[in-house]
């Protein structure tokens, strides 16, 4: 398992990233708080800011993510939509100051676990086991 351990901070990586581009990506493209939740992450959420235009382009591409992506935004801010849309200015603050629900939580973390798993696969890729060859090939 130490062996392998960077190929599975990697794999990890690329699940969290895939989850948050979806996501971010389909939040950005909600018709009626889409463009407010873009404005916002552009003043205040930089990391946000980078998976809605990312996400995007993916979800464009792949109407399933879309699909799934908006289902998780409305069952995440399900709670706080009104507020969102009243308040755009600080609606980045209203979403990671508040945790709504089991869904909305999964999101907080995921946020994050994206570019923690990424340096650590960095990390584990620069110091991997390599063979060690003691006598020369024939």
């Amino acid at each position: 398992m130490k062996k392998h351990a960077h190929w599975w901070a990697t794999v990890l990586f690329a699940l969290a990233l895939a989850y948050d581009l979806a996501f971010w990506g389909a939040a950005a493209r909600q018709p009626d708080i889409g463009a407010k939740l873009r404005d916002s992450a552009q003043r205040q959420a930089l990391l946000a800011h980078v998976y809605m235009n990312a996400g995007s382009a993916l979800d464009a591409a792949v109407p399933m993510l879309d699909d799934w992506g908006a289902r998780h935004v409305r069952t995440a801010f399900a709670e706080g939509f009104q507020r969102i849309e009243n308040e755009p200015l600080v609606s980045m603050d209203l979403i990671f100051s508040n945790t709504w629900n089991s869904t909305h939580a999964t999101m907080k973390v995921m946020y994050w676990a994206a570019p923690v798993l990424g340096l650590l696969a960095l990390i584990l890729w620069s110091r991997r086991p390599r063979k060690i060859r003691l006598m020369g090939r024939r």
